[in-house]
């Protein structure tokens, strides 16, 4: 696939831009900061991939490729709206990694085909799992990928390590946690079927006794309402024996006394009846004083002369009024005179009254402040140049630097020699360790059979059947099979002396490795995995150690120069404070004459235009003055005026305002009172015969009162009330005494016997009627909750009884045990499907690894080529056995580690094998061009000419688009270009595409 046609129509910076790359040369695209470069690296990318998620709003555009086949294909994405479209203009819905790439998805391609500076530190890249099957698998190995991965979530999908997992596992475990909580508690049922039975019995012994309690507070209830309910008729009968008892206390009363009393009564009650009425007249109306009605009837004189003079007032305070306005203007003008004056530049204060100006002493300061001005202004510009130069340490300290530097690169050595000798020595260990255990050999055999024929040769010349010869030959025998069985002993523990050989060997390789990193100055790495990030450490420190040394050669030669300006200055710097100090003396004396005539902070050329505005300050602040006094002498008659008023208003007791208005309503209101106060003096007299005929009335009471008085005392009685009881009791007492005996005999029924009446009676005389209620209530509330407490203890003993029951015939623990059965067993599937999945994950890992490490060679053979053509045959790459370690060899067929690589070297070398990995990838799929971003920042002219023209060569097959910031790198890109007469060059700036002329 290659792009024939970018359109940008609304994209970021770009309006309606659009450019045609080169097909078959480089395309060499500069542009500075902020010119669109990024913008038009993510437009190639969303083009191709779509847009982020969240990221379309205001995007619109286009691309045309060409596939490997011929057939032409237009990309349009317009916002959310998206589509693909062939030559035939046949429109096409999917998206292009799925339809033509077996997924490749914008992230792998960025890995893979878009390279930037930061890409050529290692291959980091490859940590990616997806990224790496892309590169090394590419012959279907990607189906392992893709298996491994199906694996993986089918295993996350049955079990996950968190405690709030859903999955299948983790559910049933959880289930079976619950199961089992549900059978601890199932076993205790014994215990609490003993348990409720001891309650039943507690329950049963708590009613019994609250029912005897409930019974004898009812009893006490029953004696407590028989007392109450007799009180009403113990009150009759003590008011009937009262009645009977006063009938008796009257001895001896007239026969006519009970009439006279009577008009007594008559009379005293018509005299009641005139007091009321005559009171209600008195009450109707209150006698009123002149100062009540008049308060300032002692002022009616002043009141008069000052309501004369009241049009006088007004007139005097129209004046002040517009006096105190002109006033006012006048110190708004004032303040703000002082924005008016330049040099003012504040708001005057009045407070601040001018003051008398010495303006020939000022001239004289200003002249002298002139002349010190000029002298400094020409000793600035003779001031001498001096370079700056930073301080360095002297040649011991460079020295001692060196020796520092030798030292740390002596260590970072030895480790890497030891992380090296440690992993050969593990896989010496594992190969060890492979070795199949063997107890016996042939050569165990062969010796026992050697002993046996001793043996055997033995018993034959003991029995005679052959001579010492059968001696020798048994004596040789064992000794040939106990060297024998030595030599099997050797064999079968050699596996063990080997790896004890190698275990010691670690250890001691670890004892070296502490020891080094106890005086290394940085992190020490605990791996060969780590030594990529460790030998970057190195190669930064190795950089700044020789920056460091030629900046100390480079400024060492500027030093006696220095010197000599530093003399030269140090004399300008002489003469300059001599005549700063004589310069601040003369402002300092300005800025003290300033400041003692109260004047603004100024230049001294600004002399004259500052009394000339002083001099309009000072005219202004005499016009305010004049305004002051004639508002005082206005004030001083006002003043005069308003106390006049004060006394008037303040006599009248009236809240009014100090005004001539104020004033005339006073006044007016005194000639309405007036005219009230005869009305109410008529009032007043006629209030006062009222009062001389109550003193009559209250004379003929008292009399009617000593008359009764003199009847009360013959039957002692105290009042009214009281003699009007007795006589009726007198004229009563048969009637009385037949009541007493009715009531007695009612008492004597209620209570039911003559002893019970007698208890009643004299309970009743205690008169403990509240208490007895109050207790009544108190048993009452007790009695109710009583009730209900003995109804709550029924209920819970039905409950316990009812549970009893229930217990009885319960099978919930046998539901339970097969409930936990099932769950066991299917739990039991689901972790071996689980160990399946991740055995068969272990197993696609090892299988991918071993079809990884097979294709590494071709694209190492290609990335080999490359960087020999980018550095015209001087280097060339070697891999180790695993492919994890990468190496050069330069002519004199010496290996350069990658520690000791310059920057440019190492990005020359990452270049190739990402070029050549991207290329192997378009081989197998389909090429897609290749994105290359700032990778010259660390390359030298040399370099840069030496990759651009390899680039050149290779775009001629694969498009390429090398973005770059440098004007340098493009200057050299085009030098180039017209020596091979290949690429395109376009230029970015501000969102514009501007193409340079074809090489």
């Amino acid at each position: 696939m290659k792009i024939i046609d970018l359109r940008l129509d609304h994209y970021g910076i770009y309006r309606k831009a659009s450019w045609k790359p080169s097909q078959n040369s480089l395309n060499v695209i500069m542009g500075e900061n902020e010119s669109g470069k990024t913008t038009m690296l993510r437009f190639i990318r969303d083009m191709i991939f779509g847009y982020g998620r969240g990221k379309w709003q205001g995007k619109t555009g286009s691309i045309e490729f060409v596939r490997s086949d011929g057939q032409e294909y237009k990309v349009i994405r317009d916002e959310k709206e998206r589509w693909f479209e062939n030559s035939d203009h046949v429109k096409f819905e999917e998206e292009l990694p799925a339809l033509w790439w077996h997924g490749l998805n914008r992230f792998m391609y960025e890995k893979i085909f878009a390279i930037g500076l930061e890409d050529l530190q290692g291959l980091s890249f490859l940590s990616n799992d997806s990224v790496r099957s892309r590169f090394f698998m590419l012959q279907g190995g990607d189906k392992i990928s893709t298996v491994k991965k199906l694996a993986h979530d089918n295993k996350e999908k049955l079990l996950v390590s968190s405690p709030q997992g859903k999955r299948k596992i983790n559910l049933l475990i959880g289930e079976l946690d619950d199961v089992s909580q549900q059978l601890d508690a199932l076993a205790n049922q014994e215990k609490d079927f003993s348990d409720l039975q001891k309650k039943q019995d507690l329950l049963k012994k708590q009613i019994e006794e609250l029912q005897q309690k409930l019974n004898a507070d009812k009893e006490k209830d029953r004696t407590l309402e028989k007392r109450l309910g007799a009180w009403e008729y113990y009150k009759r009968a003590c008011e009937i024996k009262r009645q009977l008892d006063l009938s008796m206390q009257v001895k001896m009363f007239p026969t006519n006394g009970k009439d006279k009393w009577n008009e007594i009564m008559n009379r005293m009650k018509s005299i009641h009846d005139q007091k009321e009425s005559l009171q209600a007249k008195l009450d109707e109306y209150t006698p009123i004083e002149k100062e009540k009605v008049i308060p300032w009837a002692g002022m009616a004189d002043e009141l008069e002369k000052l309501y004369v003079d009241i049009g006088q007032w007004r007139q005097t305070i129209e004046d002040a009024d517009r006096l105190e306005k002109e006033h006012k203007n006048w110190e708004i003008d004032f303040v703000n005179m002082g924005y008016q004056l330049p040099l003012w530049d504040h708001p005057l204060d009045l407070k601040e009254p001018c003051v008398n100006v010495n303006w020939e002493e000022g001239r004289r300061l200003a002249q002298s402040v002139g002349v010190r001005k000029n002298e400094l202004y020409f000793w600035q510009q003779r001031e001498p140049e001096v370079e700056q130069l930073e301080d360095e340490p002297e040649n011991s300290d460079t020295e001692q630097s060196e020796n520092e530097w030798k030292n740390f690169e002596e260590m970072a050595k030895s480790l890497e020699g030891i992380l090296h000798q440690r992993t050969d020595i593990n896989h010496s260990i594992e190969e060890a360790q492979s070795r199949k255990d063997r107890k016996y050999t042939v050569w165990f055999w062969i010796g026992i059979c050697l002993i046996a024929a001793s043996a055997a040769s033995v018993v034959a010349f003991y029995m005679a059947m052959i001579g010492y010869a059968a001696l020798y030959g048994a004596a040789a025998g064992i000794v040939l099979g106990a060297v024998a069985l030595m030599v099997n002993s050797h064999i079968v523990n050699k596996k063990a002396h080997l790896l004890q050989k190698y275990n010691d060997e670690l250890a001691d390789l670890e004892a070296k490795r502490k020891d080094i990193a106890s005086h290394f100055p940085g992190q020490v790495p605990e791996s060969v995995e780590d030594l990529q990030a460790f030998q970057n450490l190195v190669q930064q420190k190795r950089t700044d150690f020789y920056k460091d040394q030629a900046r100390r050669q480079a400024v060492s030669w500027k030093r006696e120069t220095v010197r000599k300006q530093q003399a030269q200055h140090e004399k300008w710097v002489t003469e300059g404070k001599e005549l700063n100090e004589k310069a601040q003396q003369i402002n300092t004396e300005w800025s003290k004459w300033l400041k003692a005539n109260k004047l603004p902070e100024t230049d001294a050329e600004n002399l004259s235009l500052l009394q000339e505005q002083w001099q309009r300050i000072f005219s202004e602040e005499g016009k305010g003055k004049i305004l002051a006094l004639r508002l005082e002498h206005i004030d001083a008659k006002l003043d005069a005026f308003a106390k006049r008023a004060v006394s008037i208003i303040r006599s009248s007791g009236i809240d009014y305002p100090v005004t001539p208005d104020s004033i005339a309503d006073i006044y007016e209101e005194n000639q309405r009172r007036m005219l009230e106060w005869q009305g109410i003096l008529e009032k007043n007299r006629q209030h006062e015969a009222y009062q001389k005929e109550m003193a009559k009335l209250n004379d003929s009471w008292n009399s009617c009162q000593n008359e009764a008085k003199v009847l009360m005392d013959l039957v002692n009685a105290k009042n009214a009330e009281e003699f009007a009881e007795k006589v009726e009791a007198y004229e009563h007492h048969d009637q009385i005494l037949k009541e007493w005996k009715t009531v007695q005999q009612d008492l004597r029924l209620y209570a039911g016997s003559e002893e019970s009446f007698t208890q009643l009676w004299d309970s009743l005389k205690t008169g403990q009627y509240d208490d007895w209620m109050s207790e009544h209530q108190k048993l009452s509330k007790c009695i109710a909750e009583e009730d209900s407490e003995l109804g709550e203890l029924r209920k819970n003993q039905g409950a316990v009884e009812n549970e009893i029951f229930r217990l009885a015939d319960d099978n919930t623990i046998t539901e339970t045990l097969q409930k936990k059965e099932k769950i066991e067993a299917e739990l039991k599937s689901a972790l071996e499907q689980w160990l399946v999945y991740m055995y068969l994950e272990k197993v696609l890992e090892k299988t991918q690894s071993a079809y990884e490490s097979g294709k590494q060679p071709k694209i190492i053979e290609k990335a080999n080529g490359f960087l020999r053509e980018m550095t015209h045959g001087r280097y060339t790459l070697t891999v180790s056995s695993d492919g994890k370690d990468i190496g050069i060899i330069d002519k004199d067929h010496q290996v350069r580690d990658p520690k000791i690589w310059s920057s440019g070297t190492g990005d020359q070398v990452y270049l190739a094998i990402r070029l050549a990995m991207a290329l192997s990838f378009g081989e197998q799929i389909e090429p897609l061009p290749i994105v290359l971003d700032d990778i010259f920042v660390r390359f030298d002219e040399k370099r840069q000419e030496d990759t651009l023209r390899f680039l050149m060569d290779l775009g001629k097959t694969q498009q390429i688009f090398l973005f770059t910031c440098h004007a340098q790198t493009m200057k050299i890109a085009k030098r180039i270009g017209e020596e091979k007469n290949t690429g395109k060059f376009i230029y970015l700036k501000s969102g514009e595409i501007f193409e340079l002329a074809q090489a």
